[in-house]
């Protein structure tokens, strides 16, 4: 069947993408708006059925038909952000996402002759709500993931506290690490952290007070985000225990801290030296239950008369970033 230029005229200039299909579903109209966001040529869909002009899945086929046949029985019907497979010039495949409304399309006699589609690109709207659903459910995650991490240091530090102030106290200390570590991750747009910036943020005060109070030595390797709060709450733990008993706490002491990357694994070597003699401390603190938490981190440790020695293994697909 045809149209006469009266039937299609009110729609020839149309910003929003126009066809008309027959009761066999083929092409009998597509306005330029239509051929430009398919990138057809004038007439070349003409007689086309719509499912040959553009060839889609099995099930695809079956929920966009189901509305077509819908309109054809009289009842005006919509696609809701359905995505479309377009092939560009370049031989190229797409997909866009189309809102689109299907209309009976009527004789003068009231007769249903085929549908009427009108339809609106929405794919920069839809892959903005897939994001931040996306965002939501990540950021739900992380909320859960830190919540746990929260109770897990709480109960720890319940543990060997002797009292309530050094409790407060402890327990304030490791959650404001904690969230100078994700102001750090949201300045980076959360892809992770460097592991020279994770030192240098818990270790800097040191460095204010002392010049030669640490060095740092190793290459760039950047850490997942949940490996980046591994090793924040790992190097806050050994500063914190630094300044109580090591090298930190006394004018004079020295620590050396360097890493190595190979594969994925990275290993960490902590090495304080104190102008004073240390005592192992207990394996039961603080520390040592931190690291039992954390399921890709493992620490020996070596003590000597003047100083600690750790060597730290991150290793996991999941650990670099």
């Amino acid at each position: 069947m045809s149209l006469s230029p009266r039937d299609t005229r009110l729609f020839d200039d149309w910003s929003l993408p126009v066809m008309m299909l027959d009761r066999d579903l083929r092409f009998i109209y597509a306005n330029k708006a239509y051929l430009d966001a398919v990138h057809k040529l004038p007439g070349e869909l003409d007689g086309q059925h719509v499912f040959d002009a553009f060839p889609e899945s099995e099930d695809r086929v079956v929920s966009v038909k189901r509305k077509m046949l819908a309109a054809l029985d009289g009842e005006t019907t919509v696609l809701e952000a359905q995505p479309f497979h377009i092939e560009q010039e370049d031989g190229e495949v797409i997909e866009s996402v189309w809102q689109a409304t299907q209309d009976p399309l009527r004789d003068d006699e009231g007769n249903i002759i085929g549908l009427i589609q009108r339809a609106r690109d929405i794919t920069q709207q839809y892959q903005l709500e897939q994001r931040n659903l996306a965002i939501g459910h990540e950021l739900s995650h992380r909320v859960k993931n830190v919540m746990a991490v929260v109770s897990s240091v709480a109960r720890i530090t319940g543990r060997n506290a002797t009292n309530v102030q050094s409790f407060v106290k402890s327990f304030t200390a490791r959650i404001n690490a904690m969230s100078r570590t994700n102001d750090l991750l949201a300045r980076g747009n959360w892809s992770g952290l460097d592991v020279a910036a994770i030192f240098e943020d818990e270790l800097s005060p040191f460095s204010e007070a002392e010049a030669d109070a640490f060095a740092l030595t190793g290459p760039r390797v950047r850490l997942s985000i949940d490996s980046t709060k591994d090793l924040s709450m790992v190097c806050h733990e050994l500063a914190t225990n630094a300044v109580k008993y090591g090298c930190l706490g006394k004018p004079g002491g020295h620590l050396s801290v360097s890493w190595r990357r190979k594969g994925d694994r990275l290993t960490i070597e902590w090495r304080e030296t104190c102008p004073h003699e240390i005592g192992a401390v207990g394996e039961t603190g603080f520390g040592t239950r931190l690291f039992d938490m954390l399921p890709h981190v493992t620490v020996e440790r070596d003590f000597t008369p003047n100083g600690l020695h750790l060597t730290i293994r991150m290793e996991g697909e999941t650990v670099f970033g």
